[in-house]
């Protein structure tokens, strides 16, 4: 993958995921949206990762992918993240995208229903919305990589 900067592994994942969440709402058979929302789920989940990575390079962390050690990590040099300071909030909030993209994607790495997992009201979305929560956690996370390249940007 040399050559490929973090930022172009984002976007491609993002746009992936994009396009699954396209389809998945295009087609006709009912099995196979589902599908293309699980897919759409999992690049979501890359993607994020990938945020997590580009926030790593650009403040010279440890690369991790959990948010806590990130957010340690940067504590202990003195660092102010903000990108990395929302995502902190909306992990520990369970209410937020962030903690529902997580919870979607456990449930279909373990291959067990969402709604299962996710339970009660306070929900974006359930299992079958036509997308809609998958479209939204899409959304957010295009828009918290797109404040944080502009934050970024700006030093």
């Amino acid at each position: 993958m040399s050559g490929v900067s973090l930022a172009s592994v984002t976007n491609q994942k993002i746009d992936t995921a994009k396009r699954f969440i396209q389809q998945s709402q295009d087609m006709d058979e009912k099995w196979l949206s589902v599908g293309l929302e699980s897919s759409a789920i999992f690049q979501l989940k890359s993607a994020l990762n990938g945020l997590l990575k580009e926030i790593s390079s650009a403040y010279s962390l440890s690369g991790s992918l959990d948010v806590s050690v990130l957010m340690k990590e940067a504590e202990s040099k003195h660092m102010v993240v903000p990108a990395l300071s929302e995502l902190a909030d909306l992990c520990a909030r369970k209410d937020s995208w962030c903690a529902q993209l997580e919870q979607a994607y456990l449930a279909q790495l373990e291959c067990r229903a969402a709604v299962s997992v996710m339970g009660g009201d306070n929900l974006i979305g359930r299992g079958s919305d036509a997308g809609a929560s998958v479209g939204f956690y899409l959304a957010s996370l295009a828009e918290l990589v797109l404040r944080f390249r502009e934050e970024s940007s700006e030093y």
